[in-house]
C-alpha cells in the first residue's frame, strides 16, 4: 500500500486511495481493529477502547493496516498535503464540558487549491459528507463543516439548543506526536489556537 501511496500525485488522487484502502476505526495498541457499524453497542465499545487501547497513528502505521478513524487520517492527509507543498490548515471541531457526554469530535483538513486559490475541505472519514468540497473562504469551508458537525450530533439523539452550542469550540492545532493516547491528543488540541470566535464573528 506504502507503494501506492507514493505514486498519489493530486488531491483527488488521494481521495480515490483512500477510499480505496482506508476504512473508519482504529488499530488499537492491543492488536485489535475497532470499527463502529452505527450501533449503540458498537459505539460503546468503539468509545471505551479509544479511552484504554488507542495511539494515535502514524501515516505508515495507518498505510500498514489500512484502519484508522478522523485523527489518523488526517495525520495521513497532513503527511501528503506537506510532501506536496500545499497551504493548508488541520481543524479540531467538540462540544467542550466539563463532564463526559456522547458528542462527538471531529478533525479534518482544508486546503488551498493552488490553480484555483479555492479553501477545499478534504473530508474522508466522515462517510457522509466524503469527497473535496470547495470554497471562495477559509471561513466558509469551517462554517459548512461546523454545520455538519451540528446536525450529525442532532442525528445522533444529542441535545441541540443555544446553551449547547455555546459550547461549541474549533481549533486549528499542529502536527500531534504520534502514538499519543486519546487524552494526550486533547491536551494538545488544547494548548492550540481557539478559531470559534473568529468563524462566528464574535
Amino acid at each position: 500500500m506504502i507503494v501506492e501511496y507514493e505514486k498519489v500525485n493530486t488531491p483527488e488522487e488521494l481521495m480515490l486511495f483512500m477510499n480505496k484502502y482506508i476504512k473508519y476505526g482504529f488499530h488499537g495498541i492491543d492488536g485489535v481493529n475497532y470499527t463502529n457499524d452505527g450501533s449503540n453497542e458498537q459505539n460503546e465499545i468503539f468509545q471505551k477502547a479509544v479511552g484504554s487501547v488507542y495511539g494515535l497513528a502514524s501515516p505508515d502505521y495507518l498505510l500498514t493496516y489500512g484502519i484508522g478513524h478522523c485523527w489518523d487520517q488526517v495525520e495521513l492527509e497532513r503527511d501528503w498535503f506537506t510532501k506536496h507543498n500545499y497551504e493548508f490548515k488541520t481543524n479540531f471541531i467538540w462540544f467542550l464540558f466539563d463532564y463526559d457526554n456522547n458528542y462527538s469530535t471531529h478533525t479534518y483538513l482544508i486546503y488551498k487549491d493552488k490553480i484555483t486559490n479555492e479553501y477545499c475541505l478534504f473530508e474522508h472519514a466522515d462517510y457522509d459528507n466524503r469527497g473535496i468540497h470547495r470554497f471562495k473562504s477559509y471561513k466558509e469551508a469551517v462554517i459548512f463543516q461546523m454545520n455538519k458537525h451540528i446536525e450529525y450530533n442532532k442525528k445522533q439523539g444529542n441535545l441541540i439548543n443555544d446553551e449547547v452550542l455555546s459550547h461549541l469550540h474549533i481549533y486549528e492545532y499542529i502536527k500531534p506526536k504520534y502514538g499519543i493516547n486519546m487524552m494526550e491528543f486533547l491536551d494538545n488540541i488544547l494548548e492550540s489556537k481557539d478559531i470559534t470566535n473568529i468563524i462566528r464573528g464574535d
